[in-house]
């Protein structure tokens, strides 16, 4: 009898070790707004509002949404091993704004992104190079 009770604890354990954050990082990013607040190491001008260029991930769906400072975006993503990571196709309606060019780079910079850190409650995206493109608070 103690045997098994020591199997059904190992069982357990290894049961709630495959299913730690560790493996799922993004979990915590969870209906949490990522503001946009550098773009390839330009400041962004933030507003605190829902206007700012934002995304909110939805982990169980690996679906992103949120702003490109105008219009809204989504899509899918991909989170893999060594902290890479990629936005798949990204959608977005298409209403007539000022600051279009903004919001294009901001789109354009989404393609490049293959790596995240967390780092300092910052959430940093990465290019190939490793090199931060985008950082949000």
């Amino acid at each position: 009898m103690r045997n098994l009770t020591l199997v059904l604890i190992a069982v357990l354990a290894f049961a709630f070790a495959s299913c730690s954050s560790k493996n799922y990082p993004d979990a915590n990013w969870t209906n949490r707004q990522w503001t946009l607040v550098e773009i390839m190491k330009i400041p962004v001008q933030t507003s605190g509002s829902e206007d700012d260029a934002h995304l909110v991930f939805d982990s169980r769906g690996k679906t992103f949404s949120g702003s490109g400072g105008c219009n809204r975006i989504f899509g899918p993503y991909e989170i893999g091993d060594k902290q890479t990571f990629k936005f798949g196709e990204v959608g977005a309606t298409r209403m007539a704004c000022q600051d279009l060019p903004f919001e294009n780079k901001f789109l354009e910079t989404l393609k490049s992104v293959r790596y995240y850190q967390l780092s300092a409650g910052e959430l940093l995206l990465k290019n190939g190079a490793k090199d931060v493109i985008l950082r949000f608070q």
